[in-house]
């Protein structure tokens, strides 16, 4: 149901679209690709949707979902504490549907009217008092680009090889949906990332899927579920047996990263089943499943065996990218944990990419609201080493839309 709009959130809208009149683009919207993995074709929609964070007077940090569904449709989403994997207190986000109207997408969401426009998210109550401005954030997961062991077997690095059957790489270096491992496996710990499509008009099963098959059998699946409800066939799923216990999807055209345990289900000499598949998964650096038993196979994944099996990247119709995948044999839920960078090492490493945004040490101004000191750029130490990679979204030409160093951006304003 579309959320009307009342006299504080239209004088908000008008007011937004007045401050960013130089935003409005100066020829027709572009109209939405049915998928693209480039940025030159997406839609005038494009630059709105996204993640947004900042702190509001009483309420705290808020995190903010802006969902691009087609046709300058959009959903809004607010959740309590910050965004999902920072901050989120993983209560029922507040949702609303809302149509760009004048350049703003503006929306009643619980107790707010949000008004969003050029990389900003502006808040106000009922009587239309400002409350402050959240800003647009590109999120990167904590293990993207993260280097295989030396005891792994590197899967795909860039270049064709021998690891895979009905292989095709990309011009740019990227790996395309619809292969399968040569060689089968049985326990292993596996990294791989991947890069959803944009189509805004995609529905349900049909926006970006793709899905990891473990030995043929078990399907993580692989989804624009950006904004969603958690459900048993989203991103992050083990198809159709188990939701994520949080949604961890980033929005189509960022990098996103699975990090995977798998320990095979065993199996007696008489071929009877002794203990079930168990299986870990990280979705962008955050636990969505945590040693989890898997009864069954799942969707269409081959019968259980005892037999190790191959990995297969779904192909379902849709453009989804791979890269930087490797996998290292053995049981991944015996030994010692593995151990992770203190939160003094990850502020090291990335304190010092925020230089020339502004940053001096005393954090961020959300409007007109700071963060404490703690923060290194707009991140917490205390979510830490569970944090994020964040870059702000610039507020002016020449990107309305920041995305990760290694993606080449074209000239603004993307041929729309």
């Amino acid at each position: 149901m579309l959320i009307s709009k009342s006299p504080a959130v239209s004088g908000l809208l008008i007011a937004a679209a007045a401050l960013f009149q130089g935003e409005m683009l100066t020829a027709a919207p572009k109209d939405p690709p049915p998928a693209t993995q480039n940025l030159a074709e997406v839609d005038s929609d494009f630059r709105y949707q996204g993640e947004y964070m900042g702190y509001l007077p009483g309420a705290g940090k808020v995190g903010l979902q802006i969902v691009a569904r087609g046709q300058q449709n959009f959903d809004v989403v607010l959740y309590d504490g910050g965004l999902p994997g920072d901050g989120w207190d993983e209560e029922e986000p507040q949702r609303a549907q809302s149509v760009l109207e004048d350049g703003v997408v503006a929306a009643e969401v619980g107790d707010f009217n949000v008004s969003v426009a050029r990389n900003q998210a502006f808040f106000s109550d009922g009587n239309g008092r400002s409350l402050g401005v959240l800003r647009k954030y590109d999120r990167r997961s904590a293990t993207i680009g993260l280097p295989a062991p030396s005891d792994a077997v590197v899967l795909f690095d860039g270049r064709e090889n021998d690891h895979w059957k009905n292989m095709k790489v990309t011009e740019d270096g990227l790996l395309q949906e619809g292969c399968e491992t040569v060689d089968a496996y049985g326990d292993f710990t596996l990294h791989l990332e991947f890069r959803l499509p944009y189509k805004p008009l995609g529905t349900s099963q049909d926006r970006g899927n793709s899905g990891v098959y473990l030995q043929r059998r078990y399907e993580v699946q692989v989804l624009d579920s950006f904004g969603d409800p958690l459900a048993f066939n989203h991103c992050g799923a083990i198809y159709r047996v188990k939701a994520p216990e949080r949604n961890m999807c980033l929005p189509p055209l960022s990098w996103q990263t699975y990090d995977i345990k798998f320990r095979a289900a065993r199996f007696d000499d008489e071929g009877n089943k002794t203990e079930n598949m168990k299986i870990t998964v990280k979705h962008n650096g955050i636990v969505i499943h945590d040693a989890v038993e898997i009864t069954t196979k799942t969707g269409a994944g081959k019968p259980e065996g005892p037999e190790p099996m191959t990995i297969l990247l779904q192909d379902h119709g849709n453009p989804v990218r791979y890269r930087n995948i490797w996998l290292k044999e053995g049981d991944p839920f015996t030994g010692s944990e593995e151990t992770m960078p203190s939160p003094e090492a990850y502020a090291d490493a990335h304190s010092h990419s925020y230089a020339g945004y502004g940053y001096t040490g005393y954090g961020y101004g959300y409007g007109g609201y700071y963060a404490p000191k703690s923060y290194y750029g707009p991140y917490t130490i205390d979510w830490m080493p569970y944090t994020w990679d964040y870059r702000m979204a610039p507020l002016a030409p020449p990107a309305p839309y920041y995305m990760h160093p290694n993606h080449d951006l074209p000239p603004y304003p993307y041929n729309w």
